[in-house]
């Protein structure tokens, strides 16, 4: 079975990711390449309370496909439903 990175989003202060808060395209691309590099079958789960925190949204979004995290292996939840693209 395939792992699974969660960032949490529940404000428009940044992103959660394993206790750290990113705050940036690039420091969500930065953190997802590093795990990619050791585990390349993982995928990104982007999980917001609400969807009124779309800039954080977007910097998560963004950041995962930079990171390379599309399709398949790339998630997209709002308040526990899934977004389809």
């Amino acid at each position: 079975m395939d792992k699974m990175i969660i960032l949490r989003i529940s404000d428009n202060d940044g992103i959660d990711f394993n206790g750290v808060k990113l705050h940036s395209i690039t420091e969500v691309a930065e953190a997802l390449e590093k795990i990619s590099a050791e585990h390349p079958d993982i995928t990104v789960s982007v999980d917001a309370t609400d969807s009124k925190w779309y800039e954080s949204i977007g910097k998560a979004i963004y950041g995962s496909h930079l990171a390379g995290f599309s399709g398949e292996r790339f998630h997209l939840l709002i308040d526990g439903r899934p977004v389809e693209a």
